[in-house]
């Protein structure tokens, strides 16, 4: 677009802006606001600045056009001029304001009953926030995906789950993407995908392993039994088989398994973390055991006793904490004196 169209088309949004701000605004002769009119020219105001790319003044008017729907209560279309003022925030480079303005949105088109759209620009606000505040990014995730459960639309939500766990993996929040694994079966078991619904099971005792919790593993095994269809599936039979070698501490055994072919249909993350399985180093956050662990390391050396000699070793101390006391040697030194008589 030439600077002249542009200047045309922002001449024209100036005037539709002030005729709607002069609409939506009460006066001595008008004492209610006409919020029908003023969405109308702020409408053509917002897409007139929209195309002459004056970004700040667009989202002024799709922010008053979002408001004048409001108070008419046509939330949906409110929500989506919320979703364009984010929109035209975005092209400003204010990502804060991007994120606060999508999640606006989210809260009128949960008003209005539409979770999915809801649910849809939670994941963008998400991605937004990732390099910004990851918490918050998981914590809009998940609410993204419990939404799609309640608003049925569980075809949708593949997506949505892969990505939030891909993420939580990423980041080693393994036990809220475990529990958002067992979440997610609910879904499959609702749309009948029993073949997602055991690999999500695999993945779940792969994950338990990895984090060294072999009783929560077992748990879990337990209560995929529930689930029909996984005790007699490959990927149920792998499970046992995996939990089995742990329990036996089996390293060859676990090496083994691993190296199936079955774990290349897992998630990315979720199959490096199962083909990284070994009895030697199974943990994901090993327990370190160090000198300051142990409760009598602050101690002194017991002193030895020396049957050539007849004496006791010196002790060399290794704190300034009270030594521990000589063992009562007098049987030993009753049977050494009878052997030199």
């Amino acid at each position: 677009m030439s600077d002249k169209l542009k200047a045309t088309k922002k001449a024209e949004a100036d005037a539709y802006k002030k005729e709607g701000d002069k609409l939506s605004k009460t006066t001595l002769l008008r004492w209610k606001a006409d919020w029908d009119g003023a969405a109308i020219v702020y409408e053509k105001a917002a897409n007139g600045y929209r195309a002459a790319k004056v970004y700040d003044d667009a989202k002024y008017c799709f922010l008053r056009l979002s408001l004048c729907q409001t108070n008419t209560d046509v939330y949906f279309l409110a929500a989506k001029s919320m979703e364009n003022a984010a929109a035209m925030a975005k092209e400003m480079g204010d990502t804060k304001e991007c994120v606060n303005l999508l999640l606006e949105s989210c809260k009128l088109y949960r008003t209005n009953g539409n979770s999915f759209q809801a649910a849809d620009n939670m994941t963008k606000a998400a991605k937004l926030l990732e390099d910004i505040d990851i918490n918050k990014t998981f914590e809009l995730l998940k609410d993204a995906c419990e939404l799609f459960e309640l608003d049925d639309k569980d075809h949708f939500s593949g997506d949505t789950f892969k990505q939030t766990i891909s993420l939580l993996l990423k980041h080693k929040k393994y036990e809220e993407a475990i529990d958002l694994m067992i979440l997610q079966n609910r879904v499959f078991i609702k749309l009948n995908q029993n073949h997602d619904l055991h690999k999500s099971c695999l993945s779940v005792i792969a994950i338990s392993l990895a984090t060294d919790d072999i009783v929560g593993a077992k748990k879990k095994y337990d209560q995929f039994l529930d689930y029909p269809s996984f005790l007699h599936s490959q990927e149920g039979t792998t499970a046992a088989e995996l939990i089995n070698a742990f329990d036996n501490h089996d390293a060859e055994g676990v090496k083994n398994i691993v190296s199936r072919h079955l774990f290349n249909f897992l998630d990315n993350q979720v199959a490096k973390i199962a083909k990284g399985l070994s009895i030697n180093s199974n943990s994901l956050q090993p327990t370190i055991k160090s000198a300051s662990s142990n409760p009598f390391s602050n101690t002194t050396t017991t002193p030895s006793y020396n049957k050539n000699n007849n004496t006791t070793s010196t002790p060399v101390p290794t704190s300034t904490s009270t030594p521990t006391p000589t063992p009562d040697n007098n049987s030993d030194s009753d049977e050494s004196d009878e052997d030199v008589l």
